[in-house]
C-alpha cells in the first residue's frame, strides 16, 4: 500500500531518482581515489612490485635504490642500484610510473673502473637525477682490483651522463684517487649526493658530493673523513677540484670549543697515555683534527648551494659528540659559508643520516627540508626517531626537531634512515625504515609520512611495506654494515618508493631483492592497490544498476 506522497509521484520519476543516487555514488567513490580532477585527501597504495624479478641467481644481493622522475614526462623513472655480489651499478627504467620495470644492459660504470660497491654503513646510495631536456646524470664510486679494496685502497669518484634515459651513457670521472699512496690514500665513499641547478647558466650545474676517508694514516695523526663537493658547470663534461666544505666551520675557534666541550669522560674509563710531542693528537684543539660526514645537497631556485653534514673528529679522545652543520655557497661551489643546524649531541650518527631537499613554498626563500635519524632519549640504544627540520630563510634558522613517527614513544622503537623528495606542487614525502612491528631490531617496515603545507604539518605514518624485512637475511648488518635508506621520487600525483627486501631470501642464499611500491594521491595507469580495485569495482557495479534502473525507467515510460 502506498502513501498518499508516493501515489503522486509518477513511478518513473522514482526510477530516475535512483538512477541518479547510484550515479552520484559511483562518482563520489571515483572522487575518493583520486580519478577526477582533484587529487585525493587519502593516498592509495599500489601492490609491491619486485623490481628484481629477471634476476634469477639465488645469490643476488641489491642495496636500497636512488629513484630519479623525469620532470618532463613523470611517468618515466629510472632506478640506481647496487649489486653487491657483483660488485656493479646499473640501471632500472620504468614508462608507467613504476608499475613494471625494466634492467638496462648500459651502465655508466667504465671498463677502467669496474666496481662501485663500497661497504660504508649508514649511506651507500647512487644518487640520479634529471637535468634539463630528459638528461639523466648517475654518480657513482668507482675501482678495481688494483687500487687496493675498498676499505684501504683507492676509490675515484665518477659522473655518467645519459641523453636517452640509461641506454648508453658518457662517464666523466669527476675525482680520481688511482696512483695515490700512503698515507695520501683517498677512499671516496659513498657518493652520498648529486644536485642538478637546470636555472644557472646555458648548461646545467652538477654538484657531486662525497665523504673522503683516508684510512691509511694512523694515530696519533689520524685524518679525519671529509665532506667533498665537486662542481661543473657545463653539463657534467668536466668538473672542479673538491672542496671540504666543512672547513669554514672549523676555522673558527669557538665552534671548535663547543665540540671540545662535550668530550667528557665517563666514570671508569681507562686512563690513557700522553700522546707524543708534536703530533695531532697533542694539540687537539686544531682545524686539522675535525671534518665532517656523508654530505647531502640541494639547491634553490637562484643557484644557491646548501650542503647538510655531520661533524667528525680525529685524534681527539674521548670524541666530541656530533652535531648537523650547514655549508652554503653563493657562487657555484667555489666559497662556502657554514652554520650549525643542530646543537652538539649525544645519539646522532657519527656516519650521517640527514638528508637535505629545497622546495620554493614556505616562505619568501622557499623552504630547506631536512631529515635525519635523531633521538630524544640518546643514554637508550636503538631509541631513534625519524627527526625532521625545516628553515624558511636559506639556513638561518630552523624549527626545532620533529620526530616524524607517530608511534608510541614507550616503545622505543628503532627508527632510523629517513629519506625524502619533494613533488612539484610542494607536497613534502619522506621514508624511513621502521622497527616498530618488531620487538627488536632485525626487521624492518618502510613507513611514509607527508606535509602539504611546507612541512608545518604531517600525515598520518603509513605502512607501505606489506611483510616485515627480515635483517638477520642479506647484507643490513651480516658482516657488512650496508643500512642504506629507502628511495622516494614524487610528482603531485604519486611518489614512487623503493627499498631492499629479503622476503626470498633464506639463511643459506641471503638473497635482497628490490621492491617499489607508489603512494598514488591520483590514479596513474594500472597497478593499483587492493583497496583501490575493490573501490573501483564498487563503483562499476553502482554503475550497472544505475543503467538497469534507467532501462526499467524507459520501459516503463514507454507502457505508460
Amino acid at each position: 500500500m502506498s502513501t498518499e506522497d508516493d501515489a503522486d509521484v509518477p513511478r518513473p520519476v522514482r526510477r530516475r531518482g535512483a538512477f541518479v543516487l547510484a550515479t552520484a555514488a559511483g562518482l563520489s567513490l571515483l572522487a575518493m581515489l583520486g580519478g577526477g580532477a582533484g587529487a585525493a585527501s587519502v593516498p592509495q597504495l599500489t601492490q609491491p612490485v619486485q623490481v628484481t624479478k629477471g634476476d634469477v641467481d639465488p645469490g643476488r644481493t641489491y642495496t636500497s635504490p636512488s629513484i630519479a622522475v623525469d620532470p618532463e614526462n613523470p611517468l618515466n623513472v629510472v632506478m640506481g642500484f647496487v649489486e653487491a655480489r657483483t660488485r656493479r651499478c646499473g640501471l632500472m627504467r620504468s614508462a608507467d610510473g613504476g608499475t613494471t620495470w625494466k634492467r638496462l644492459d648500459a651502465s655508466p660504470s667504465t671498463a677502467t673502473f669496474p666496481f662501485c660497491f663500497v661497504i660504508s654503513g649508514n649511506v651507500d646510495m647512487i644518487p640520479v637525477a634529471f637535468g634539463r631536456n630528459h638528461t639523466l646524470y648517475y654518480a657513482l664510486s668507482g675501482y678495481d682490483d688494483g687500487d687496493g679494496g675498498v676499505n684501504n685502497g683507492n676509490v675515484s669518484v665518477l659522473l655518467g651522463r645519459s641523453d636517452d634515459l640509461g641506454d648508453s651513457w658518457k662517464t666523466t670521472v669527476v675525482r680520481s684517487a688511482r696512483g695515490k699512496q700512503p698515507p695520501d690514500t683517498e677512499t671516496s665513499r659513498p657518493v652520498s649526493d648529486l644536485a642538478v641547478d637546470t636555472h644557472s647558466g646555458k648548461e646545467d650545474v652538477v654538484y657531486v658530493t662525497w665523504r673522503a676517508e683516508y684510512r691509511t694514516t694512523t694515530a696519533p695523526n689520524l685524518q679525519p673523513r671529509l665532506p667533498q663537493v665537486s662542481v661543473s658547470t657545463d653539463g657534467g663534461k668536466t668538473f672542479a677540484d673538491p672542496v671540504n666544505v666543512a672547513a669554514p666551520a672549523w676555522a673558527n675557534a669557538a665552534t671548535r670549543a663547543d665540540a671540545l666541550k662535550t668530550t667528557t669522560t665517563l666514570p671508569g674509563s681507562p686512563t690513557t697515555t700522553a700522546p707524543p710531542a708534536g703530533s695531532r693528537a697533542a694539540q687537539p684543539d686544531q682545524p686539522v683534527n675535525f671534518g665532517g660526514s656523508n654530505p647531502s645537497l640541494t639547491v634553490d631556485d637562484k643557484g644557491n648551494l646548501y650542503v647538510a653534514w655531520v661533524t667528525h673528529s680525529s685524534n681527539i679522545t674521548p670524541a666530541p659528540v656530533p652535531a648537523i652543520w650547514l655549508s652554503t655557497s653563493t657562487d657555484h661551489g667555489k666559497t662556502y659559508t657554514a652554520s650549525a643546524v643542530t646543537a652538539f649531541q649525544q645519539g646522532m650518527s657519527t656516519f650521517g643520516t640527514q638528508r637535505l631537499r629545497w622546495s620554493p613554498q614556505g616562505g619568501p626563500s622557499g623552504t630547506l627540508h631536512l631529515v635525519y635519524e635523531g633521538t630524544a632519549n640518546p643514554t637508550i640504544a636503538n631509541a631513534t626517531d625519524a627527526y625532521y627540520q625545516r628553515s624558511t630563510d636559506g639556513g638561518k634558522t630552523w624549527s626545532p626537531g620533529k620526530a616524524l613517527n607517530d608511534d608510541d614513544p614507550k616503545g622505543l622503537a628503532y627508527q632510523n634512515s629517513p629519506n625524502l623528495a619533494i613533488a612539484p606542487d610542494g607536497r613534502v614525502d619522506v621514508v624511513w625504515w621502521d622497527a616498530r612491528n618488531d620487538p627488536g631490531v632485525r626487521s624492518h617496515d618502510v613507513y611514509y609520512s607527508s606535509s602539504s603545507d611546507a612541512g608545518m604539518t604531517w600525515s598520518k605514518n603509513m605502512r607501505l611495506t606489506t611483510q616485515l624485512v627480515d635483517r638477520r637475511i642479506g647484507i643490513w648488518g651480516n658482516g657488512f654494515d650496508v643500512s642504506v635508506p629507502p628511495g622516494i621520487a614524487s610528482t603531485n600525483k604519486f611518489a614512487v618508493v623503493g627499498w631492499d627486501d629479503t622476503r626470498n631470501g633464506t639463511q643459506l642464499t641471503q638473497t635482497q631483492d628490490l621492491f617499489t611500491t607508489d603512494v598514488q594521491y591520483a590514479n596513474v595507469g594500472g597497478g593499483t592497490s587492493k583497496a583501490a580495485k575493490v573501490a573501483l569495482a564498487a563503483v562499476g557495479a553502482v554503475g550497472v544498476v544505475g543503467l538497469v534502473l534507467l532501462l526499467v525507467s524507459t520501459i516503463n515510460r514507454r507502457r505508460a
